[in-house]
């Protein structure tokens, strides 16, 4: 397992810095995308559902927009609006976090235990059924 290196990303919403260290000991799920991508356009959603039905104090649910592979911030922008997104979203550096965690493909959702090492990471051939079996297993 990779303990992963902090980062600080600005967020979306509020133009704070949002630090991983910040939820030190907690759990943390972080799915990265963009508003181009079907799979994205599928899953976000979903994890939005999910981010407004949990108890936000067993685990940190954290969305990373990857500015560097984004189409066009305003398509990202009209995305965010029609869906209420209520869910932190982080903006990478380009693509500096999306690199730093390995990833591929988008969606990538990776679970972090409260120690911060990577449990699991799902990609686009993952179904959402999937990461919520997984976040189970997180949180048991």
């Amino acid at each position: 397992m990779n303990t992963i290196t902090s980062f600080t990303l600005e967020e979306y919403k509020t133009n704070q810095n949002v630090n991983l260290s910040d939820f030190a000991g907690k759990p943390v799920i972080i799915q990265f995308w963009v508003a181009w991508c079907p799979d994205c356009m599928r899953e976000l959603p979903l994890l939005e559902q999910f981010y407004k039905s949990m108890n936000n104090d067993e685990i940190t649910v954290l969305t990373v927009n990857v500015i560097g592979r984004e189409g066009s911030l305003e398509k990202r922008d009209q995305f965010i609006q029609k869906n209420n997104l209520t869910v932190p979203i982080l903006l990478d550096e380009g693509t500096k976090v999306y690199d730093q965690f390995e990833c591929r493909s988008v969606p990538t959702t990776i679970l972090l235990d409260q120690n911060h090492e990577e449990l699991a990471r799902y990609t686009d051939q993952d179904s959402f059924q999937d990461i919520l079996y997984g976040i189970s297993r997180l949180l048991s």
